[in-house]
């Protein structure tokens, strides 16, 4: 790799930097199972001098289905507790007499299950009878004053309902949403009902969908009878030496992790150390589809695994069958892999990858603006972790200046090609 040429990311980022598409980032290159770039840039947010650190935590969004729920899910196929062909409803009990009892785990992997793409689950907590009116609008007005994303505008004057939320931890409130926000077990049982509730369409066809993730946690939990978290952290994480986590304040202090969006309209603060996504932040911040935070470095390891097919540090994770399986399986229907995203060759403006990306490259995306990406190709790992999101969801400067895939391209420019 030329590193003149590798140089070349640093001025991407600045004009990232520049234009306020995020206030400070980390990029991740590894080669040939050597870090070759590891920096840090940036603040922690617009209005702070605190610059980020490489060891800083971020807030991965999606990155998560394929950072946690995945490899906990690799991990019992590995053991032979589950196959991809056992029907979701063996685990999750509410799924079972309705028309998802014979969704299987790959139609949930492939994101083929028909189910919808995302369920406002907290609204499960909101008191109807505490406002007039729709929460949502398309135009600001006297009653819908906070604006939620580009060209939604919500309604804030509302109160939860006290049998699901408090203001305090008590016993049967333990799932923490936000600071002085604490939801009841019972929240658990009425996303999963929503679910069950809601009507496929489509089974077959790709659709993107939370709920196939939030649907594949239950499944972990209900074979391994642990957190999926604390599962995790024996299988992977603590091994690794990583501090890749779910509910982060618990494990490092609040200087250590970006902030995220500023929201006020549900949790009515600012974000930091508690996830940014509505269903993983009701569900108490673990969850399938999102919640996991982490260094750009630590995750780093465990990409690495899998690029050793199992094994990292001389210790052994997965089997080389179950890795080669889950990181090269492609639907026939999308580009699509088995939990994790693939390029799309057919489609440059679709693709989440820079041209120069080969087919065989797996990873993911995340809401927030991070990204990471493995080829086994060229023994390769890119990792972008970013906090776009701050202070408002409605920045999407990051996507249409198209950061992470130029990013991803400068790496591959890089390479010295022999004559």
């Amino acid at each position: 790799m030329n590193s003149a040429k590798l140089a070349a990311i640093d001025k991407i980022v600045q004009e990232g930097l520049d234009a306020n598409a995020f206030p400070g980032c980390q990029v991740l290159v590894a080669k040939d199972g050597v870090v070759v770039y590891n920096k840090a840039f940036g603040n922690h947010d617009y209005k702070s001098s605190v610059q980020v650190k490489t060891t800083d935590l971020y807030d991965l969004a999606s990155m998560t289905k394929a950072t946690a729920t995945l490899p906990a899910l690799m991990k019992v196929y590995d053991n032979g507790d589950v196959s991809l062909t056992d029907y979701i409803s063996k685990y999750v009990y509410p799924l079972r007499n309705t028309d998802k009892e014979k969704l299987n785990l790959r139609d949930a992997l492939f994101h083929e299950s028909g189910l919808k793409a995302f369920l406002p689950f907290y609204t499960n907590a909101i008191d109807k009878s505490s406002y007039s009116g729709s929460l949502f609008s398309s135009t600001r007005d006297a009653k819908h004053t906070v604006e939620y994303d580009a060209g939604t505008w919500a309604n804030p004057d509302f109160k939860y309902l006290p049998e699901l939320i408090s203001p305090e931890p008590k016993s049967g409130y333990s799932l923490q949403i936000a600071k002085n926000l604490y939801g009841s077990e019972k929240l658990r049982g009425l996303v999963l009902q929503d679910i069950a509730d809601e009507p496929l369409s489509g089974k077959g066809k790709y659709e993107y969908s939370d709920l196939n993730f939030i649907l594949l946690r239950e499944v972990v939990e209900a074979i391994t009878k642990k957190n999926m978290n604390d599962f995790l952290q024996q299988n992977f994480y603590r091994k690794l030496g990583a501090t890749t986590t779910y509910l982060p304040l618990q494990v490092v202090d609040s200087t250590r992790i970006a902030p995220t969006e500023n929201d006020q309209f549900l949790r009515k603060q600012l974000l930091r150390g508690y996830v940014d996504d509505e269903a993983a932040a009701f569900l108490g911040g673990i969850s399938g589809n999102a919640g996991l935070f982490s260094s750009a470095n630590d995750l780093a390891k465990l990409y690495q695994m899998w690029l050793n097919r199992g094994t990292y540090g001389g210790e052994k994770y997965l089997s080389e069958k179950t890795c080669d399986l889950f990181t090269q399986s492609k639907s026939a229907r999308s580009r699509r892999g088995l939990g994790f995203d693939k390029p799309d060759p057919q489609s440059l403006r679709s693709s989440p990858c820079s041209y120069s990306t080969p087919p065989s490259a797996y990873g993911h995306t995340g809401f927030t603006g991070t990204c990471f990406w493995i080829d086994p190709d060229n023994k390769l790992i890119y990792i972008f972790l970013s906090n776009r999101v701050n202070e408002s969801r409605k920045n999407r400067k990051l996507i249409s200046m198209s950061i992470r895939s130029r990013v991803q391209e400068a790496i591959y420019l890089s390479f010295q090609r022999s004559r």
